[in-house]
């Protein structure tokens, strides 16, 4: 691109192309600290959203894990009082069954 005629290392250790990236990196976090210090206000808003965002929706995962476990607790409830009633049914089943097994 430039068509710069540069040493393939310096030093005979360090690779120019490695000390090139290791520049521009440097310049690329000066840059980014610069835009991020003049940005401040934006990201503080944003960031404040982010946090409310989140509280939001912790709050409503809460509200849905407590009706899943009142729909669960419901279902349990309603399974025993069906076995309930099924060994009531074979209770009095059992017992018709002996007083016929009486009178005979």
């Amino acid at each position: 691109m430039l068509n710069l005629n540069l040493p393939s290392s310096i030093g005979g250790c360090l690779s120019t192309n490695m000390m090139l990236y290791g520049i521009g990196a440097l310049a690329g976090l000066v840059i980014l600290g610069k835009l991020m210090r003049d940005s401040r206000p934006l990201l503080v808003s944003v960031t404040k959203e982010a946090i409310a965002f989140q509280q939001w929706l912790i709050g409503k995962l809460e509200e849905s894990k407590e009706f899943w476990e009142d729909v669960v607790s419901e279902a349990k409830h309603l399974c025993r009082l069906e076995v309930e009633r099924k060994l009531e049914i074979l209770q009095k089943q059992q017992e018709i069954l002996q007083k016929i097994k009486n009178r005979i």
